[in-house]
């Protein structure tokens, strides 16, 4: 469920966040002689509206509900005494309630006596003291969407006292709202014994040895700081905290608490190895510090989630932090020990602009969503969220694969039947200058066209035999179109200095290339549309250097040496992509990326690795944006410079000042999709090549790839406006078998060309959808997950 609303273009004051369910009743002192709690609202929207330009109040409308029953004196007309106590001024006083949003309505959380979240804060409008008003949250919606409104009301009431952006608020700023708010709740005896209940203490690890960790009965607050924990591996505490610890249930598609107080360990056992360590009173788990547990924070809930595998079954866990600064005092740990473990290294050697990177890229940028939040009533495009619900309503009842996609069985277009011994198709490349798409199998290549008439796909001929020179047999790797869409270029994954130039209208090879002592690692155009010219030249990697091809160079070396670059040491790089004016970008098995303008010199832009062997890269036309493939991620690179003298250049002109790091996000499936496709599969993530969609001209804004049976997609809009913690930005759709490769049809984001191992699709972006259970394994039994 999608809490945020950027705009209600009703003639009314913007709305900028919303509670969709939930009832709102009036709280009364103990010494009123009216009832204590009585129902205003039985069924009620609770919003956050902007009224100004730094002005915002609390909304409440209800919501028309012929069950409202009142819970207050036998024979009142609650419905009256809501228009008297709590408004005076329009004659919408009926259906709606407000309340400016100032630090004297002391707004906080609680629980109800039924344990329900409930958003209480004084009413300034009573006719008693000491009333409030209390908003209790249906149980449908999430904490996390309730965390995000409370912390968006903290960002207004600091707005309101300062008048000036919350971007400006430190942390402080923020947390000594929440604890002014949080003096109502002391002075209320009603809700004392609740709140304490329901918190916990998360406070770091100063001196375990001589304090206890135990729950006090009497009041239910945790000591400081927790002992240390029991049964786990010998080495030093990097943290010792507490948390509460949730479970995700699949079938239910929701967090639940398992406990609400546990222990959290992080332990340096040597050898630049880590053991995360979680204990509590009926929980004991444990599991290595790496990428594989698929590690995500999220800031804005004060929440790390990852994947917890165990006896082939695979849950995702998430512990919640008591507040801001304990997530963060996590994080900081956290990422340091991964990074050592990846790396082998010390974190304290490497540079501290280098830290920051990889600090700044490991979730989701926080103060840029409240931003988009708080502000976004001064934009006037369309919301992410209305072009989710067009295609989800676009593609509702249509599961079957043949209402998206006209499917061709490859062996079967190949004109031969299935054979046992085929490893089945391996690549897929579009044409740009024609509708035609080309998919390896073997030692075959099979040609395919596009019909826009039915949106299908037909089979036009196949390649066979695919040989060299001297006739002998090869299977294509890396195929690349050259010289108008009339030529591949081709490896045979055995020769790794050896390049083949096949004329696709004869099906022959017509050239071989050697590249001397340089192993090719990848190549690709010169510039990103020369497939489309009569350009000759490609630019290529070896493992330590970066060159570029020209067949038309004399003798069997093909490399031009003065617009080559070699390495001192094995930089093992391993991906390179270009823009359309020809900027270059390398990335390396280590995980770091350079940028270059041209071949033969120094990189403009050195970025840093995250840890991450980077597979592939694909760039931008302009080269603003660059997206490099990973095993289980993809870094969406912001290659503009947004301060400094070189402000507005990209960093293959010019190298980002030193108070500026690339901007990073880094897209992945969440830890319960990640548990949900393991369980279905049977195998971890593993990102087929990523694209952006491309056309002449085109901007782009969609990114494809696929894991697995399932083909992915990614909305730039989505990503960058950070649509909330629920909605995610990803779309995916299910196929029968796994997917080789997919990327777009040249000139369009609306269609996807699918190469399966046996299949070959052309999808309608619609037609993927959110990742609920249903489409990421369809007919999942509790058996599945814990049988």
């Amino acid at each position: 469920m999608n809490i945020l609303k950027k705009f209600m273009d009703s003639g009314n004051k913007p709305e900028l966040i919303t509670i969709p369910s939930g009832q709102f009743n009036l709280l009364r002192s103990k010494n009123s002689p009216k009832a204590a709690l009585e129902c205003i609202y039985n069924n009620a929207t609770l919003s956050v509206r902007k009224t100004g330009k730094f002005d915002y109040e609390l909304a409440v409308y209800r919501v028309e509900d012929d069950s409202e029953v009142g819970t207050g004196d036998e024979g009142e007309n609650f419905e009256d005494d809501a228009i008297s106590v709590l408004s005076t001024q329009s004659k919408k006083k009926e259906e709606e309630w407000s309340v400016e949003i100032l630090d004297r309505i002391m707004f906080h959380k609680t629980w109800d006596k039924q344990g329900n979240i409930a958003l209480v804060w004084e009413n300034l409008r009573g006719d008693e003291q000491d009333e409030k008003v209390q908003f209790v949250v249906a149980a449908d919606v999430s904490m996390s969407d309730v965390e995000q409104f409370i912390q968006t009301v903290y960002r207004c009431q600091y707005e309101v006292r300062n008048k000036k952006s919350s971007l400006t608020a430190s942390s402080d700023d923020l947390k000594e709202i929440e604890h002014n708010s949080a003096r109502l709740f002391v002075q209320d005896d009603d809700h004392d014994d609740e709140d304490d209940e329901s918190s916990s203490s998360c406070d770091d690890f100063q001196d375990a040895k001589d304090i206890s960790f135990e729950h006090k009965e009497d009041n239910g607050i945790l000591d400081r700081t927790p002992s240390p924990l029991k049964k786990v591996p010998e080495g030093e505490n990097r943290c010792l905290m507490t948390s509460s610890l949730y479970v995700y249930d699949p079938l239910q598609e929701t967090f639940v608490l398992q406990e609400p107080v546990v222990k959290v360990a992080i332990i340096d056992t040597g050898k630049y190895e880590f053991w995360l360590a979680i204990e509590g009173k009926d929980t004991r788990l444990g599991t290595q510090v790496g990428s594989n547990i698929n590690p995500t924070f999220e800031l804005v809930t004060d929440t790390f989630l990852f994947n917890y595998t165990l006896q082939n079954i695979t849950l995702t866990y998430m512990l919640k932090f008591k507040n801001f600064d304990k997530c963060i005092q996590f994080r900081s740990v956290w990422v340091e020990c991964l990074w050592m473990t990846l790396n082998k290294e010390t974190w304290r050697d490497i540079p501290d602009r280098e830290k920051d990177y990889i600090l700044d890229s490991s979730s989701v940028p926080l103060e840029k969503q409240f931003d988009d939040i708080l502000h976004i009533g001064e934009s006037s495009h369309e919301t992410r969220d209305e072009e989710l619900s067009e295609s989800e309503s676009a593609s509702e009842g249509e599961d079957d694969d043949n209402n998206h996609s006209k499917r061709i069985i490859s062996s079967e277009a190949f004109e031969e039947p299935k054979r046992a011994t085929s490893k089945g198709n391996s690549s897929l490349t579009i044409a740009f200058r024609n509708n035609r798409s080309y998919v390896t199998r073997d030692d075959k290549i099979g040609v395919f066209r596009t019909d826009d008439e039915d949106d299908s796909l037909e089979f036009v001929s196949a390649i066979k035999n695919v040989s060299n020179l001297n006739g002998k047999s090869i299977e294509p790797h890396k195929p690349m179109l050259y010289m108008e869409d009339r030529n591949l270029i081709l490896s045979d994954g055995k020769n790794e200095n050896k390049l083949y130039k096949m004329d696709i209208e004869r099906g022959k090879v017509i050239e071989e290339w050697t590249t001397g002592d340089k192993n090719v690692v990848q190549y690709g155009p010169t510039k990103k549309f020369d497939q489309m010219t009569p350009e000759q030249t490609i630019v290529g990697v070896s493992q330590k250097g970066v060159f570029k091809i020209d067949p038309r160079i004399n003798g069997n070396n093909k490399i031009v040496i003065d617009e080559s670059k070699d390495y001192v040491g094995k930089y093992n790089f391993s991906s390179i992509g270009t823009t359309e004016s020809g900027y270059i970008a390398i990335g390396s098995e280590k995980g770091d990326i350079k940028l270059y303008d041209r071949l033969g010199i120094r990189a403009k832009t050195a970025i840093p690795s995250l840890s991450q062997s980077i597979k592939f890269i694909t760039i931008s036309a302009d080269g603003k944006w660059l997206l490099a493939t990973c095993e289980s991620s993809l870094l969406l690179m912001d290659l503009e410079i947004k301060d400094g003298k070189n402000a507005g250049n990209i960093g293959f002109l010019k190298s980002f000042p030193a108070s500026e790091n690339v901007k990073t996000y880094v897209l992945k499936i969440r830890p319960e999709h990640t548990a949900s496709i393991l369980t279905y599969t049977k195998k971890p993530i593993s990102f087929t090549k990523a694209y952006f969609n491309t056309g002449i001209g085109q901007k782009e804004q969609t990114i494809v790839t696929s894991t697995g049976p399932y083909a992915i997609s990614w909305s730039l809009k989505g990503i960058l406006e950070r649509d909330g913690i629920r909605n995610y930005p990803y779309r995916i759709r299910r196929y029968n078998g796994d997917v080789v490769a997919d990327n777009f049809e040249f000139g369009s984001d609306k269609k996807v060309i699918v190469a399966l191992k046996d299949d070959v699709s052309l999808s309608k972006v619609k037609s993927f959808k959110q990742p609920t259970k249903g489409v990421l394994m369809p007919n999942a039994s509790l058996q599945d997950f814990y049988g």
